[in-house]
């Protein structure tokens, strides 16, 4: 008998961001996004971001979400990732 897939979802819970918003200006954004990749560790901080970033449809907070991702990827990743021949 096959194993049943379940299918899990992300589980958000408020403050996991650290007072994040898409209202705050640029460097206060990522003033508090680099407390939290100190406190918590990059790679939490990254899947926080992924899933706001998937599962809202707000495209003002995609864009800015994304934008803080390639930021911290950039200031924090310890060493790049190539993908197809390209480096990410």
């Amino acid at each position: 008998m096959a194993k049943k897939y379940i299918r899990k979802w992300a589980h958000f819970e408020s403050g996991k961001l650290g007072g994040w918003s898409k209202k705050l200006p640029q460097t206060k954004r990522r003033a508090i996004l680099e407390k939290l990749v100190k406190r918590d560790g990059y790679a939490p901080v990254i899947r926080r971001l992924l899933q706001l970033r998937n599962v809202t449809k707000d495209q003002e907070t995609v864009m800015k979400a994304s934008a803080d991702m390639i930021y911290l990827r950039q200031k924090f990743r310890e060493r790049p990732v190539v993908h197809k021949g390209r480096m990410c």
